[in-house]
């Protein structure tokens, strides 16, 4: 029994001591845990207080930007620089990325909306990039660009606005090629609408063909402008028939068959098979091979009726229309000078030659004379047997008989009057003349000259070695 007893009494003290160790070892665990709490709440105050100083560093630098005080936000962050650890100076950098690229996004958007002058917010982006380790967030500025890029689509600002945002903003250091889109975008649109107000400004001066040719180039990502160039274009395939076709006529009135096929061409792509461009067509072709003279032409025609050998000519030839009428115009040289100049009629290959009171190339072989005025106008002489009428109306007008009336060059005729006097003549009224030889009584014995003024018909008679206007 006593022993008994002894076990149950040993057994108690041991429960004893265990309960003991057990509240002891609870004791220490909670204490344990209230040291690291209290080391974690230490370390989360330390960082905190740190957190705390960088925000509110971060906030001057801003604010110091924000009200355009660029010289001291700049002083300020090289300050820091120096004060700051490296660790505690890339936390700032890093908060103040972050605020700066909030304000740079605001400021964009002020720009914008003309909240904001171009030199405010020039030197808003200008200061950010003089701060080294200030990285501005993309994200935020591809953002705002996008909705730029559509403002200025929808026209609720203005190319230049819209352009000066995309330049000032991609200055940004570390942007590169992020908004290039926008910016080629921007540039795109803007190139595609000055296409279409040169297109509107052909059509208006009806240049069909041309303000089509612009129409095409504008692009379709500009839905508004696009729809507006096609329904445009439309118009212009629909009046430039009955015009073009007009145009083709005048200018084969004037002998410019090539210019009124030309016309022609601009109308087959919209009209093709059509019955009538295509008989207008042939009709100008066939005319440009009957009316078409190449210089070997002109160098034959000239060559046959000067007498001259065709090697030692050559000419320099153009087409010129004078009253409605194709002729070539020749300048034609022989040794190396000018030998005449001509105008050779396309249809009857008469040829012209010049002859004014100044320049005289002495031509006697031509079908007729020319001159340019004072007003450059071509004015044609009359020809040499509209002379010879001329002075035949004036002899029956003074009912004078004469046997017979020859059309002379000056050579011929110096034999028969005062030359000298013929030559003051000459220089006085400083004219150009056609001379009839007029031959009077028993066997033409007596002979008397006609001068004519070839372009203003005046008659005058050589008398007793006198010239006198009749």
């Amino acid at each position: 029994m006593n022993l008994k007893k002894f076990f149950e009494t040993l057994r108690d003290q041991i429960e004893y001591g265990i309960d003991n160790i057990r509240a002891s070892k609870k004791y220490l665990v909670s204490l344990s845990l209230s040291l690291v709490a209290f080391l974690i709440l230490l370390i989360v105050l330390f960082i905190s207080n740190s957190d705390f100083s960088v925000k509110k560093e971060a906030n001057i630098l801003v604010d110091d930007i924000s009200s355009r005080k660029y010289a001291q936000a700049y002083d300020y962050y090289k300050d820091l620089e120096k004060e700051f650890s490296a660790s505690k100076m890339n936390k700032f950098n890093n908060v103040a990325s972050n605020k700066l690229s909030a304000l740079v996004a605001t400021s964009g958007d002020k720009y914008v909306t003309g909240e904001m002058s171009k030199e405010q917010y020039s030197g808003l982006i200008n200061t950010i990039n003089a701060l080294e380790d200030i990285q501005i967030d993309v994200n935020q500025l591809l953002d705002i660009s996008s909705r730029v890029e559509q403002m200025y689509i929808d026209e609720n600002i203005t190319y230049e606005k819209a352009s000066s945002y995309m330049e000032v903003t991609t200055s940004l250091k570390g942007i590169y090629q992020d908004l290039d889109e926008y910016k080629n975008n921007i540039e795109t649109i803007y190139q595609s609408r000055e296409v279409y107000k040169q297109a509107s400004k052909f059509q208006q001066i009806k240049k069909y063909k041309e303000a089509i040719d612009k129409y095409d180039k504008v692009v379709e990502e500009d839905k508004k402008y696009y729809n507006l160039a096609e329904s445009r274009k439309k118009e212009c395939i629909k009046l430039m028939y009955d015009y073009y076709i007009s145009q083709a006529s005048n200018s084969s009135k004037k002998g410019e068959y090539e210019e009124a096929l030309v016309y022609l061409t601009y109308l087959k792509p919209y009209y093709p098979n059509d019955e009538k461009i295509e008989k207008l067509e042939d009709e100008y072709k066939e005319k440009i091979s009957v009316f078409t003279l190449t210089s070997d032409d002109i160098l034959n025609l000239i060559s046959k009726k000067s007498g001259v050998n065709r090697e030692e000519l050559s000419v320099i030839s153009y087409q010129q229309t004078i009253d409605d009428k194709l002729y070539y115009y020749a300048e034609v040289v022989r040794d190396n000078k000018i030998f005449n100049e001509v105008l050779v009629e396309a249809k009857d290959k008469k040829i012209y030659s010049y002859k004014s009171e100044k320049v005289d190339y002495g031509c006697e072989y031509s079908d007729g004379y020319y001159k340019v005025d004072e007003q450059g106008n071509y004015v044609f002489a009359i020809s040499s047997k509209d002379a010879a009428t001329l002075v035949k109306d004036k002899l029956n007008d003074k009912h004078e008989k004469y046997n017979d009336l020859e059309m002379k060059y000056k050579s011929e005729i110096t034999k028969y009057v005062n030359e000298d006097e013929l030559n003051k003549l000459l220089k006085k009224n400083n004219n150009i003349y056609y001379y009839a030889l007029v031959k009077k009584g028993w066997f033409s014995l007596t002979k008397e000259v006609y001068l004519v003024n070839m372009y203003d018909k005046t008659i005058y008679k050589c008398i007793d070695d006198k010239i006198s206007k009749i």
